[in-house]
């Protein structure tokens, strides 16, 4: 490994090429600036990527964002590309003793109206008066910051076990108990304890947020988002360097010097790439962090106190996709999909996804009758999840209700996921807010611009990253 030049003078460093990192890359180029953008993997876009199945490209990782904030639909807009919603249609749960379709007036399961016939359907009359009940007991000083906490003690374990509980675990893959409610709903603590009750909480949140769909991606798919920041933030100046990680960041005056190494690919694929090339060094008024948390606070930990809770890796993440010829499902007969309640014993998936059924341009883009599933696997505490064909096919024909055989398999795909997010815990959330004041101290001392972007720095999902690396930026520049 050798020092191949002289440091290089750059206007900014971006480290890490996923979501975060290509949109700073990307808002840097917009300030007329031109940034090198080094990621150690040999690709970009991270978790947000696509494949083809059956001839038809699809996403294989994250597919969407939350629509409660309007930054990523004005983000996809200003790329040119054009926002899409999901097909209009219940979510579903399936329990071992029943099958049903999930409130649709509530917030991650919470229930705005536990009256609702959606509510009373999923946990019967007695237990939803029972939890009406509770929540009109007198509201304390303080509401519980984590989530599990919050929802049993207002509305009882069975909320929790029936609504709750099921879409925690199949967006957040993991227990309520360990989520902090401000992270992953903000604002409903608060509107809880100004409204007097959680259901009355929930329909405040509920109140502010934009109509329409809760979520939204990108026509083609969302993978195709940052393949256009990619493209784009290239045009406009930006070097995005691939298979090239960062080893050290460190103080040069009142600049930075940002050591970079070639990396090639690990033998175990989950592991990070060995940085074994030529060592790159850049010195920059500017630096973005953008790469995930174990990286990033080793990078920042010669430049502020990084110590902290550990960060429990998040549950390991597999997929079975599936191209069915199946004109038995034209009916869509669970809506969009549905997620499976822990501890549930007649099927091994914690999820399906009828992704053909859910996105308008993926349905044109399938012949009659072809449908695309995604089965999903993984929950936290669960290592090395077994995945096959077969099993997905099994537990989709029971989730949808409908006998699916292997002679319907038209493709198929098994993706792995590993190095997810974390769930973010309320002592987490507090640790990485202190992260963020020591580095504003840091800039506003004078000492060399220099930020930290990403899922886990921001809050919760692309809804989150998005608008904290463009303002990052912004105050950098």
């Amino acid at each position: 490994m050798t020092n191949t030049s002289d440091p290089q003078r750059v206007d900014a460093v971006v480290i890490g090429g996923g979501m975060a990192g290509l949109i700073a890359a990307w808002q840097f180029t917009q300030e007329g600036l031109r940034p090198v953008l080094v990621e150690s993997r040999g690709y970009t876009g991270g978790l947000v990527a696509g494949s083809t199945l059956a001839g038809i490209s699809y996403d294989i990782g994250a597919e969407g964002w939350a629509t409660r904030l309007p930054d990523s639909a004005e983000l996809a807009t200003e790329l040119g590309l054009t926002v899409e919603t999901p097909a209009t249609a219940p979510s579903w749960v399936y329990f071992d003793d029943a099958c049903f379709a999930m409130p649709t007036n509530a917030i991650l399961g919470i229930p705005a109206d536990l009256s609702d016939l959606a509510v009373i359907s999923a946990l019967g009359a007695d237990e939803a008066a029972r939890a009406a009940e509770l929540d009109r007991a007198p509201m304390p000083e303080e509401l519980p910051r984590d989530l599990g906490t919050l929802v049993a003690s207002r509305m009882g374990p069975e909320v929790l076990r029936r609504l709750v509980t099921p879409i925690a675990g199949g967006i957040h893959a993991a227990d309520p108990h360990v989520l902090s409610a401000d992270v992953v709903s903000p604002g409903l603590r608060a509107a809880t304890q100004a409204t007097g009750s959680l259901a009355a909480g929930v329909a405040l949140c509920r109140s502010r947020m934009p109509g329409g769909p809760a979520v939204a991606s990108v026509a083609g798919g969302m993978f195709t988002m940052p393949a256009e920041l990619h493209r784009q933030a290239e045009r406009a100046g930006a070097t995005i360097m691939t298979r090239m990680g960062a080893r050290e960041v460190t103080h040069h005056g009142d600049e930075w010097l940002v050591e970079a190494a070639g990396t090639s690919r690990n033998p175990n694929p989950s592991l990070p790439p060995i940085p074994d090339g030529d060592v790159r060094s850049f010195v920059t008024p500017r630096v973005v962090v953008a790469c995930s948390a174990g990286p990033a606070t080793k990078l920042l930990s010669s430049v502020i106190d990084t110590a902290g809770p550990e960060m429990v890796p998040g549950a390991p993440i597999g997929h079975v996709n599936l191209a069915l010829q199946a004109p038995e499902l034209d009916a869509n007969p669970r809506g969009n999909g549905m997620l499976v309640a822990p501890g549930t014993t007649t099927v091994t998936a914690k999820a399906l996804t009828h992704m053909s059924a859910k996105w308008p341009s993926l349905a044109q883009s399938c012949p009659d009758g072809l449908h695309l599933l995604r089965v999903s696997y993984g929950r936290s505490g669960e290592t090395n999840v077994a995945l096959s064909v077969d099993q997905a096919l099994a537990d989709a024909s029971v989730l949808l209700g409908v006998d699916l055989s292997a002679d319907q398999v038209v493709d198929s795909q098994i993706i792995h996921w590993t190095g997810s997010l974390a769930p973010t815990t309320p002592q987490t959330r507090a640790w990485r807010d202190g992260l963020h004041r020591q580095l504003e101290a840091l800039n506003q001392a004078g000492r060399g611009g220099i930020g930290l972007v990403g899922a886990w720095a921001s809050g919760s999902g692309i809804a989150a990253l998005v608008p904290q690396a463009r303002q990052t930026v912004r105050q950098l520049v």
